[in-house]
């Protein structure tokens, strides 16, 4: 929970269609995100690990973070505890695919969290598509107008490495499990509600998840957070969540799902 996820939840849309990257960023940006999740060559940003002969997913076990916490109707957990469990669980199944759709842009990418998270994957919308890899400290971008991958890089002379710098520090809230926490803990208290909806998806899978809500507003980053709704299985495999958040008077709703979680990635910087 991507993210995403998580203000990640409230924030992608926005963050993805930066007016000023916009403008500047490779019409075929998403093809090549996408075609790296499948595509061998070294140059691949990002590919999925799998063979004829590649096992399954590991089993998952609801890691410790999650002890104390019930999953039970009208049950009210506290946000610190609840972002701990978030945070080991995408740990624990270390990898995955997540969507995202928020206002007129969506997307997928593919994930690591770990000690090192990476990300990989393209969104699009009105302005075209884009298409992003971030791995350790680095980032990448590509978009219509720059036509070409471009590595951020702050000290850099060049305005489009300073964009990419920029924004891609506002993107990487989709891959670090740091950040989703300190999103979810802001929100001192969550309420697990007894209606348990079926989420559909992406990869064709329907799920019966818990339905965890924020109690109360609260105010991320500068982002009022209306309702945040968090989705877990019994195991709480998370499955991904929903904000309805306002910047500078602007309300954006913003849905992710994670799937095929536990499914080996390997994501490689592309060649610029």
């Amino acid at each position: 929970m991507k993210t995403r996820h998580l203000r990640r939840y409230a924030c992608i849309g926005t963050l993805i269609a930066v007016g000023s990257l916009a403008g500047c960023s490779s019409s075929d940006g998403a093809a090549d995100a996408a075609e790296s999740t499948r595509s061998e060559a070294p140059s691949s940003p990002a590919q999925e690990s799998a063979s004829p002969t590649a096992s399954a997913a590991p089993a998952f076990a609801t890691p410790a973070e999650c002890d104390g916490l019930q999953l039970k109707g009208g049950e009210t957990l506290a946000g610190p505890a609840l972002s701990k469990c978030l945070v080991a669980a995408l740990k624990a199944y270390g990898s995955g695919t997540e969507s995202v759709l928020s206002g007129e842009e969506s997307g997928t990418s593919k994930f690591v969290f770990g000690d090192e998270p990476a990300l990989a994957g393209s969104m699009t919308g009105p302005e075209g598509e884009k298409a992003y890899v971030f791995k350790g400290d680095s980032e990448w971008i590509k978009t219509p107008g720059l036509g070409k991958w471009v590595k951020g890089d702050a000290g850099s002379t060049d305005p489009q490495e300073q964009l990419v710098a920029a924004t891609g520090k506002l993107y990487r809230v989709l891959a670090d499990p740091a950040v989703t926490a300190q999103m979810i803990a802001t929100a001192p208290e969550w309420t697990v509600e007894a209606e348990r909806p079926v989420i559909s998806l992406e990869n064709g899978e329907d799920v019966k998840a818990w339905r965890i809500v924020n109690k109360k507003p609260y105010t991320y980053l500068g982002a009022a957070v209306r309702e945040h709704i968090l989705w877990f299985g019994d195991d709480f495999t998370p499955y991904g969540g929903q904000a309805e958040s306002q910047t500078g008077g602007v309300m954006a709703t913003t849905t992710q799902h994670f799937y095929d979680l536990g499914e080996p990635v390997t994501i490689e910087p592309p060649q610029e």
